[in-house]
């Protein structure tokens, strides 16, 4: 006899097939109560409350238990069902599987879970199949509106990850009607938004998938006052230019199982669970804890600090913890080790947020340059998302205040030696003080660790145990050592450690743990052969955050088969840690007494002949990296990308440390080299960061020369983020250098540099100045590639005045002069430009062909800088020509690559004009969403002319939509601009090429 109960619609039951009479509304109620909380105990006041909720009749213990009564005479004919009383309440004794709720939850997890996605896709669809309608169905008390809020969120998950792996099977075709269904009931969900958008596209709906995104942008500026997310518009920009990743997988043959191309990215950052972990019951219950829901519908940010001394475990009890619970954070896991007791190398909470927004999708361009707004970014990343995140090794509340979420949805976790009082009193944070392991707890470590020795000499291990202070990190090394000399008895172990202890100067008489763990490091030390010794001390100089096999080899002098087998031997030892990949790092505490060792041990003549041979072996390798990139010469480009991926961070240590420790040449050669490679896609901020260390390392040896190149890319990339009146400082100060040193080429480039920042800035005048300058030093060098670009620059600033007839001057010699240079591209441009200042036809096909032949010259070359200014170009000319469908393509071509590339300053001239083009083609409304996230961008930067740009376009679409008052501030805006940068104001379907700076 079967039996079968429901709450995914009406409460129900049925006993072989047959339906069960379960009375009226109110005792249905108590059933479902029981239902969802299958073989649990509830209390009758919880039942009461739930069934009644605030309506409570003065009876209604007594009409409880009737109720309770009748259900059981009900459900009395279903095997292995019924109901009894048990401390103070009641419980329904049942297999949960028989309970549509607890069978749907269970579905899902396995499906999550499934080894392929065509078993998963199975899974999903038992599990959606067993809804029936609305949940509980009929019934309606505040505890049945608050679960049935949560189980129609659970239902849209559950039809969220569906939608993934069938898109991954490649049923997009089938999907696609449901997705549509689900779009216009969830209009401002994006995640579906991509899904739809994917479903489209692979349909050959190319068309309808760029509508689908420009529809949601509108209701999430509409409703929320937002942008789309990093997720929706990575996929936006991947349809538009029609990424080959983006194509189906045959339906019959199941797809790898990965993510969907379109997910956002799922972070998984957490290191390796520790081997052997031992003991830490209760702590790990109190974390536990962490996970019960508080009370309230919108709960507070969760901050769990670990606190305890220096090889305590901290670490190894949150990553145990960490990796028991990562399937509570279905959106990912973030961590970062922010080594803030290392005095030369700790992590800057600016640059851990540039690692988190790197793991959560955002491109190295768009991660801002200022910490406050890059931790609003991280912090908008976050909002809503189920996420952990792992804050290792912290120093001070300064250092992580800006690492914590702005929302309540993730939860994080914070080691440190430091009791730091301010995470408690201002942030809530529940401290976990971790103290040094009981003594049967580090017994039992070490028993895990060397065996049975351990039961053959207890009292031995104990003294052992003791003697390494009960703290983890000791007693691993001595385990380790121990192990190593299994023919020596533990009690003489436990002696000779003791008497090394008595020996040791670092052991102090007040028991200090630090001074107790730094003898045991010492005792195994002691016990290292002489290569193995040297390799440890001077592992711990590197300051990068591990180190390759290769490197290490560079260091310590050796052949890296040599550097590969000690490196083992110290890993066996527990003095260093496998990384993976080849790779090594090491415990805070074992570097610094590495250092320590090194400065008694080492001469500093042999330490800095180590650390100068790891450099060289950084700067070769990442020249001959680059050569492949870039050069000529062959060579796999992806392995020399990969190498430079991985080794990115120590070479930006590299170049911080040489900087501040005298390896200046190092810091300036290595910075240069990788400039094209960071300066190209890598990460902004890091580039930042070595082009400084790099004009610091230059000023500090007197290299003017150096310090101006420095200085030069520096500014690039100043202008690159928007910061204008940064590049432009910047670019003085290289201005003033080449000026003394006499070079009259590089003096005349950082004229045009700084001419063209100030054009940004709207400063014409200064602009232009700047650029006649250069002019005569291109002139007095014959220099004709420089002077064709000079004067293009003068004309675009005359044609901004107002002057066209004088930018046609400057235009037709610069155009002359490209020819005779055989540079077609350029030549093309100067053509769009003269044929927008005259308005023939027949120069306006003539610019469009030699824009095509651009185009083509410049994707062979993988030149993407210059395949957006070319798109850019064209799409006015085909503006011009009346093809605006063919013209707002081309821009939002243009758009995917200025982002892609973080050069924000024309992204907003692309935005405007494309706001143009909209609304001269009559969508007033998409109109005015791309002029809105051009005045938002032109603002951030500083660039007026495209702010007034912008208003002037909101302005045009709200007075074509009928909105004439809404219209009147941004026309009156706009006025004021243009009037102060004193410059015509923009005619309709203005369409500036890109403006100087290219």
């Amino acid at each position: 006899m079967a039996a079968e109960f429901g709450v995914l619609g009406g409460v129900e039951a049925r006993i072989d097939d047959r339906p069960v009479d379960l009375g009226h509304a109110r005792q249905r109620s108590v059933l479902g109560v029981l239902l969802v909380e299958a073989g649990r105990p509830v209390l009758a006041d919880q039942l009461i409350d739930r069934v009644w909720g605030d309506d409570v009749p003065q009876r209604a213990a007594g009409s409880l238990y009737s109720y309770l009564s009748r259900l059981r005479g009900a459900v009395a004919g279903a095997p292995g069902v019924g109901i009894k009383r048990e401390a103070g309440g009641y419980l329904l004794t049942i297999d949960p599987q028989a309970v549509d709720l607890h069978r749907f939850r269970r579905l899902v997890t396995l499906a999550r879970a499934a080894e392929s996605d065509q078993a998963a896709a199975d899974l999903y669809a038992q599990a959606l199949g067993l809804w029936r309608g609305e949940p509980f169905a009929g019934l309606d008390t505040p505890w049945v509106a608050s679960l049935r809020h949560t189980l129609v969120g659970e239902r849209f998950a559950a039809e969220l990850d569906r939608n993934d792996v069938l898109l991954r099977l490649g049923r997009h075709g089938e999907l696609l009607p449901v997705l549509s269904a689900a779009v216009a009931e969830h209009p401002l969900d994006e995640r579906l938004a991509e899904q739809s958008m994917l479903a489209l596209y692979r349909c050959g709906r190319q068309a309808d998938a760029d509508e689908q995104y420009r529809r949601i942008r509108r209701c999430l500026a509409d409703e929320l006052g937002s942008d789309p997310g990093a997720g929706l518009r990575r996929l936006h920009e991947r349809i538009l230019v029609a990424d080959p990743s983006l194509a189906a997988p045959v339906s019959d043959a199941p797809a790898p199982d990965v993510a969907p191309a379109a997910a956002a990215p799922v972070p998984a950052q957490l290191p390796a669970d520790v081997r052997a972990f031992t003991g830490r019951t209760e702590e790990l219950t109190a974390l536990d804890r962490l996970l019960s829901p508080p009370d309230g519908d919108e709960p507070p940010l969760t901050v769990a600090l670990v606190s305890g001394t220096a090889g305590v475990g901290k670490s190894a009890l949150t990553l145990r913890w960490a990796h028991r619970v990562r399937d509570a954070f279905p959106d990912g896991q973030l961590y970062v080790n922010l080594r803030g007791y290392d005095a030369e190398q700790p992590v800057a909470a600016g640059d851990a947020l540039a690692g988190f927004l790197t793991a959560l999708g955002v491109r190295g361009a768009d991660i801002p340059p200022e910490i406050d707004e890059r931790a609003g970014r991280y912090r908008s990343a976050l909002a809503g998302r189920r996420m952990l995140v792992v804050l290792d090794n912290a120093s001070s509340v300064e250092q992580v205040r800006p690492l914590l979420p702005g929302t309540g949805s993730s939860l994080v976790l914070i080691t440190s030696r430091d009791a730091l009082p301010g995470m408690v009193a201002v942030h809530g944070a529940e401290r976990l003080n971790l103290d040094l392991l009981p003594l049967p707890d580090a017994v039992r470590l070490l028993r895990r660790l060397i065996g049975a020795r351990v039961d053959r000499e207890p009292a031995a291990a104990a003294d052992l145990a003791a003697a390494c202070a009960r703290l983890p990190l000791a007693l691993r090394i001595a385990a380790e050592l121990a192990a190593d000399r299994t023919d020596v008895p533990l009690a003489d172990l436990v002696a000779e450690l003791a008497d090394h202890q008595q020996r040791l100067d670092l052991l102090d008489a007040g028991g200090d743990p630090h001074a107790e763990v730094r003898a045991v490091f010492s005792w195994s030390y002691q016990n290292l052969p002489a290569d193995a010794a040297r390799a440890f001390r001077l592992l711990g100089l590197h300051p990068g955050v591990n180190v390759h096999v290769d490197a290490a080899a560079a260091l310590t002098g050796m052949r890296p088969a040599d550097a590969r087998r000690l490196l083992g031997l110290l890993a066996r030892t527990s003095l260093i840690h496998a990384c993976g990949g080849g790779r090594y790092g090491m415990h805070d505490l074992l570097r610094a007494y590495a250092a320590e060792l090194a400065a008694e041990h080492d001469p500093a003549p042999d330490r800095q002949a180590a650390l100068t041979s790891v450099f060289d072996h950084y700067l070769a390798a990442s020249g001959a990296a680059m050569t492949v990139l870039y050069g000529p010469g062959g060579g796999d480009p992806d392995r020399a990308r990969n190498w430079i991926e991985a080794e990115r961070p120590n070479l930006a240590a590299v170049c911080t440390y040489g900087a501040a420790h005298g390896w200046h040449r190092h810091a300036i050669a290595l910075a240069e080299t990788l400039f094209r490679y960071l300066d190209a896609g890598g990460p902004v901020a890091e580039a930042v960061t070595v082009t400084s260390s790099a004009a610091a390392a230059a000023e500090a040896v007197g290299d003017r020369d150096a310090q101006a190149r420095a200085l030069t890319n520096l500014g690039r990339l100043h202008r690159r983020q928007g910061r204008l009146d940064r590049a432009a400082d910047t670019y003085r100060q290289a201005l003033t250098l080449y000026a003394g040193l006499g070079n009259r080429a590089a003096e005349a480039g950082a004229l045009r540099n700084l001419g063209s920042v100030h054009w940004r800035l709207g400063h014409y005048r200064q602009a232009a100045d700047h650029y006649q300058q250069a002019l005569t030093l291109y002139r007095e060098l014959g220099d004709r590639a420089g002077q064709a670009d000079a004067l293009v620059r003068l004309g675009l600033v005359d044609e901004r005045l107002g002057d066209e007839p004088r930018a046609a001057e400057r235009l037709e010699p610069a155009l002359t002069l490209f020819a005779e240079l055989g540079d077609r591209f350029s030549e093309a441009y100067v053509l769009s430009l003269l044929a927008r200042l005259r308005r023939r036809p027949d120069e306006l096909d003539t610019s469009a062909a030699r824009l095509d032949q651009s185009l083509t010259q410049v994707r062979q070359a993988g030149d993407r800088t210059g395949e957006a200014y070319v798109l850019t170009d064209l799409a006015a000319v085909h503006a011009r020509r009346g093809r605006l469908t063919e013209a707002a393509g081309l821009l939002r071509r243009a758009l995917v690559l200025h982002r892609r590339i973080g050069d924000r300053a024309s992204e907003a001239e692309a935005l405007n004009d494309l706001g143009q083009v909209l609304r001269a083609a009559g969508d007033a409304a998409d109109a005015r969403v791309e002029h809105g996230e051009a005045l938002t961008l032109a603002g951030e930067i500083g660039d007026r002319y495209e702010q007034a740009r912008a208003h002037d376009g909101i302005a045009a679409a709200l007075e074509t939509t009928g909105d004439p008052a809404a219209a009147r501030p941004h026309r009156d805006q706009a006025a004021r601009l243009f009037t102060d940068l004193a410059v015509p104001a923009a005619p309709a379907l203005h369409l500036p090429v890109a403006a100087p700076g290219r």
